[in-house]
């Protein structure tokens, strides 16, 4: 897939980083609306002058969109948050704004790719999983050329993830267990997703109305993969097992920052696994190449979290 016109809402996340570079590298041009232009920097350096153009966008004006969508060849919304500010609710970056796109988009008759989360349900009291599958919902009922991604955990030398307990465990006596530690994983490696939104562009009808799980080769209780982390770093495991009253705390107090590392909602997610068994099979398919092994690749930029002698 080459020289499209490609309007891309959530560049300068972590998965977007990854999937502009893979975009910009093939020849296509790129439109992506950001709150601060600044942020794709690394962006427009990847690409050729005039490959990208950069947008302020404020996503709490939804009314912005139209004029975006009706020169594009594909819609990507890869836009999402792990806690609510008074900036920004779920309901708006999770339902609203996919909504107000894919109405827009089946008014135009445009491809649509909406990247949401693994395990979003109604059967929960998670707000961040409910606003998810409000989302798809809305789509699935209301498109009729779309593809809708869930990928479970996401890792990659700049992810949030497998980062921040490797922090963790390099400075702090123990890690916390929550839930037992036995929530299930299924992560999947941030440059096989891109590769897989890639490839559906460019099958896009060969898939259309897909809602696929994106998933890798294994499963990972929580627990297993905070095991994992101390092996990398080449430490003794130390786990706290965090009784659900003072994690339920915890999450209470944390999220009255403006940048919670933890949040009552977030512990009311940990009680859902992230797992798709067999999902893998279709998702080896689209990529046309294994997929990565996750204790192979953060092991690597884990190594900057252990001590030196």
């Amino acid at each position: 897939m080459r020289n499209k016109n490609i309007l891309v809402f959530g560049s300068t996340g972590f998965i977007g980083r990854s999937l502009t570079k893979r975009l910009l590298q093939n020849g296509n041009k790129l439109v992506c609306p950001v709150r601060n232009a600044s942020k794709v920097k690394r962006n427009i350096l990847s690409g050729d002058i005039g490959q990208i153009e950069v947008i302020n966008f404020d996503i709490n004006n939804l009314n912005e969109i139209k004029n975006l969508i009706i020169n594009s060849d594909f819609v990507i919304n890869l836009i999402g948050v792990f806690y609510e500010n008074n900036s920004l609710s779920f309901e708006t970056a999770h339902f609203l704004l996919p909504k107000k796109i894919a109405g827009y988009c089946e008014l135009f008759n445009k491809p649509f790719l909406h990247v949401s989360s693994l395990g979003s349900t109604f059967q929960t009291k998670s707000n961040y999983l409910i606003s998810k599958k409000m989302g798809e919902e809305f789509i699935e009922n209301n498109n009729s050329n779309y593809i809708i991604i869930r990928p479970s955990a996401v890792y990659g030398e700049e992810d949030n993830f497998f980062n921040l307990f490797g922090k963790m465990a390099k400075y702090l006596p123990f890690l916390p267990l929550i839930k037992g530690g036995n929530t299930k994983f299924q992560p999947i490696y941030v440059n096989d997703l891109s590769l897989l939104i890639f490839n559906l562009l460019n099958s896009f009808d060969k898939y259309k109305n897909l809602n696929l799980a994106a998933v890798g080769n294994e499963i990972f209780t929580f627990k297993e993969i905070l095991s994992h982390i101390f092996l990398s770093l080449k430490k003794k495991e130390r786990f706290f097992y965090m009784p659900s009253f003072m994690a339920i705390l915890q999450g209470k107090l944390l999220e009255k920052f403006p940048k919670p590392l933890f949040t009552y909602d977030q512990y009311v997610t940990l009680s859902h696994d992230s797992i798709s068994e067999g999902s893998q099979i279709l998702v080896t398919e689209i990529l046309n190449q294994d997929l990565s092994n996750m204790k192979i690749i953060t092991s690597q930029y884990l190594k900057k979290f252990i001590d030196k002698v």
